[in-house]
Order: structure tokens, then sequence, then C-alpha cells
């Protein structure tokens, strides 16, 4: 089978979006397929950091184009570089011959690049599967990032409930984001939930304290509370920064933020505000050694904004689980992630705005008797290997795909 990949990020980018389609390409491409990406020559990221234009990777042709990298520092950059990435996708796709591929597979960011796709593909003659990381406008919209009743909104609107109609098949990440994609036309019968997989090719099993990140960041014998990911508007931290303040004077915790996104200089102006020496701020790690940096970890922290259930999907509570650790869940319910944590006692859960609340639990865990701490984790192990093992889905991904 011929396959066509279009998306902003892709192998070796960091994200996860570009890590869990260069999982699928890769098992595509081992299994025979023939696997084409076009993609961008810069990183999401870094936008300094440019890939090879062209490249052969396990397999994979990988045809990078050349978009405007101004980055994420300002929201007019931003828009520069999808509007131009999606130029150069339309134009990419209109050299496609009919025939050439026998699926395209279409993601949602940039936004638009899958209307554009969508559209190309009934041109050809193609189909089209949709793999709906997120959805916009709604996501925006949720995040106060653009009006409701804007002019941007409807269009977007309208351009994605196309896509959504007439898209062959839809990736769907959860059950919530499943219903609602029916509610905007999709056939019920066309959706498949799979979730995402934990991206890491280890798994930490050395003791708490001979983990070489704990070691490397002198994180000494405290409590280490973990957000690692992208630091986005949709990813509110500021629950997890009061209690970080409210919890500045005991030394037995440690508040730890990998990663970037728009938000991190959020992050360093409140420890800079109010001198928080238990705040510390580390780039995003490379795969071969992020088994090391979450392993470090005694609580991974996962945050999903108001508002914002079926419209996206925080997938690195299936990492965290993966790797047994007890889990801290900022957000709304019900959600796929309170879902899953009504079924695992011992995690903790709080409401937005609930700063304090969350201290009180926090303050709770670190009573708990070492034994008891590590029972949570292992629950969590347990489920995360029976349902989100990474061969099982990323095998599910591929039948969808080539059925």
């Amino acid at each position: 089978m011929k396959i066509l990949i279009i998306t902003q990020v892709f192998w070796p980018d960091t994200a996860s979006t570009a890590q869990h389609l260069g999982d699928i390409a890769e098992l595509l491409a081992s299994n025979g397929h023939t696997v084409s990406v076009f993609t961008s020559r810069f990183s999401y990221e870094d936008p300094s950091l440019a890939f090879s234009t062209l490249e052969n990777h396990k397999g994979i042709e990988i045809r990078r184009l050349r978009n405007t990298s101004f980055g994420k520092s300002s929201m007019i950059g931003r828009l520069a570089d999808f509007f131009s990435f999606n130029f150069l996708i339309l134009f990419q796709l209109l050299k496609v011959r009919r025939g050439e591929f026998d699926l395209f597979l279409g993601m949602t960011s940039p936004p638009l690049i899958s209307f554009i796709g969508v559209t190309i593909a009934k041109w050809k003659k193609t189909k089209f599967c949709y793999w709906t990381m997120d959805l916009q406008p709604e996501l925006s919209i949720a995040s106060g990032l653009i009006g409701e009743k804007s002019i941007t909104a409807k269009t977007l609107s309208m351009l994605g409930n196309y896509t959504i109609r007439k898209s062959d098949k839809i990736i769907a990440l959860d059950k919530y984001m499943a219903t609602y994609l029916v509610k905007k036309g999709a056939l019920a019968e066309n959706i498949y939930i799979i979730p995402v997989w934990p991206v890491m090719d280890n798994v930490y099993t050395g003791g708490r304290m001979e983990n070489p990140f704990r070691i490397e960041n002198q994180f000494g014998d405290k409590t280490v509370i973990m957000y690692s990911g992208n630091h986005a508007f949709v990813h509110p931290l500021d629950t997890l920064l009061g209690a970080a303040l409210l919890l500045q004077n005991d030394p037995r915790f440690l508040f730890v933020f990998i990663g970037g996104g728009v938000r991190k200089k959020d992050v360093a102006d409140f420890k800079q505000q109010h001198a928080l020496s238990n705040i510390i701020q580390l780039p995003y790690q490379p795969r071969n050694n992020i088994h090391n940096s979450l392993g470090s970890s005694d609580i991974q922290t996962v945050i999903l904004g108001e508002n914002q259930v079926s419209f996206t999907h925080p997938n690195k509570i299936y990492g965290s689980m993966y790797i047994g650790k007890p889990i801290l869940y900022i957000g709304p319910r019900p959600s796929h992630i309170s879902d899953i944590l009504d079924l695992l006692p011992g995690n903790l859960e709080v409401l937005h705005g609930e700063a304090k609340k969350l201290t009180e639990q926090l303050l709770g865990f670190i009573a708990l008797p070492e034994a008891a701490k590590l029972e949570i984790g292992e629950r969590n192990r347990e489920y995360a290997m029976r349902r989100f093992h990474p061969a099982v889905l990323k095998e599910k991904m591929q039948e969808i795909l080539v059925s």
C-alpha cells in the first residue's frame, strides 16, 4: 500500500505528534508498505534548527518544505508559519499524480492542513484518513485564543466540519472526541478510537536514588512533582505553580518542569517573581533519555484545560502510567483521564484553581509509607500494560490504515 503522511512535524522533531507519526511510519515501512511524508523543514520548538530537505529514514521518503520559521514567539509569526506551510502543502499535493498514493493520512496541526488534504484526496480519487490529535477551532475557542463568534472561528469551523464529513476514516483518541465528531457530521462507523501510545524505547527500572537523571540534576531525596511536555495555553500550569508557592518553605518537595512552549516563560517569570528555589526548569529530553527523565520523578502531572474535553487529549498519562508513576491530574471531569483514575485508587486529582487542595493532597501523599507509594505506581503500570502497550496500539493503528 502507498501512503502519504502530511504533517507539520515529523522525525526527528521532539513534538509528540512527530514521535507518534514516526513510530507508525516506521512500522508501516517495515511491513513492506510505501510511506512518504510531506512535512516542515524546521523544528517545532526551535525554528533555528533545520533538517534535510530530502531524506530516507528507515525506508520512509521524507520531503521537508521551506516554510517560514518565525517560531512561537509571536502570534503573527505563528500564523505566518502556518499559512506558508499550508500553501506549500497545497502546492505539493497538487503535483501528486492520480493513483500515486492509495491513502493520505492527515493531522490536525496546523489548522487547515487536513482540509487541504481531504479536498485534494477527493479530487485525486484517493482515500483520506484524519488523525484527530486535537480539534480546531474548538480548542482555541475553549482556551480563549479566538472568539467563538469571530469570523476566524466561523471560517475554521466550516472548514473543519467539511474535513470531518469527507474523511473516509477518522482516528479519535477517546470516546468524548468520537461523540463530538459524530455531532459534527462524521459517520460513527468511520470512527476508530485509539489512544496514543507511550513514546519511549526503554523504562527505567533501577532504584529511586540511583536514577542518573536525578543524580545529574541534584534532586536528592526530594519528592519530585514533574510536568514534562509542551507548556501550552491548553495546559494551564497556574494551579501547579500555586502549589509550589504554598510549599515554598517545605524542603521535601521539588517541582520540575521539562519541555518548552509558549508558557515556559510564565513558569520562569513566576519562579523569579516569588524567588522560588523549589522550581527547576529543564529543556526537552531526547527520546533515548526520556525513560531516565520521567523515571526520576515521584509524581507525574497531567493537565487538561477547562472546557477542553472532546477537543484535545493529553497523552502523557499513558507514558506516566506505563513507567509505574503515580499521577497528579489537574482538570475537569468527566474526561478520559478521570475515567481511568476512577479505576485506580491513590492517584491525586484536583480542579483548576484548587492549589490549596493540591498541597493537602501532596502532604498526604508524602506521609504514605514507601510501599504504599510504590503500590499506586504498580497499579498504574499494570493497567497501562494491559490497555496501552505501544506494540498493541501501533498494530491496531496499522490495521485501520491498511484495511
